[in-house]
């Protein structure tokens, strides 16, 4: 999330670097109201049970906002609020399959090698210290170790 702030942000200011706090909050509700890839909503939909009104749609009147009628909106809202768990099903088992998809094409890619004995490798932090009681600024992995003996697959 961070990152992608950054990148909005360095496109907006692209000099002016004191200009950034003025771009904070556009860049924010850019990200708010764009649809994800993953889930195929965006996180004001799945917060707030409905579409957000762009402010351009406010200076340019668009069919939706020319046609507005309150009591339409009201009934509109109460029926968005019924759906609100199905689509929040909906986005999740849609990040869930582009999680899948995703996975798939990176592991078309990966070669796997086998340990052997006398092999360099490295340990991860996680696994002696489970509570991390280091901090998140500790290093990931541990050593290198050397291999010595091969109890069984998996397990050095």
């Amino acid at each position: 999330m961070n990152r992608a702030i950054l990148e909005g942000l360095k496109r907006r200011i692209s000099g002016a670097h004191g200009a950034w706090v003025d771009e904070l909050l556009s860049v924010l509700w850019a990200m708010r109201t764009s649809p994800k890839t993953a889930s195929g909503e965006s996180p004001f939909s799945l917060a707030f049970r409905t579409e957000v009104v762009l402010p351009p749609e406010m200076l340019f009147p668009t069919l939706r906002t020319s046609n507005y009628e309150q009591g339409d909106s009201e009934e509109g809202l109460r029926a968005n609020l019924d759906l609100l768990e199905e689509r929040r099903a909906r986005a999740h088992l849609r990040a869930l399959a582009y999680k899948k998809v995703v996975a798939r094409i990176y592991n078309r890619r990966v070669r796997p090698r086998p340990i052997q004995v006398r092999d360099l490798i490295l340990r991860r932090a996680e696994v002696s210290d489970p509570t991390r009681a280091r901090g998140k600024l500790a290093p990931n992995w541990e050593g290198p170790y050397r291999v010595y003996d091969m109890v069984q697959e998996g397990t050095y």
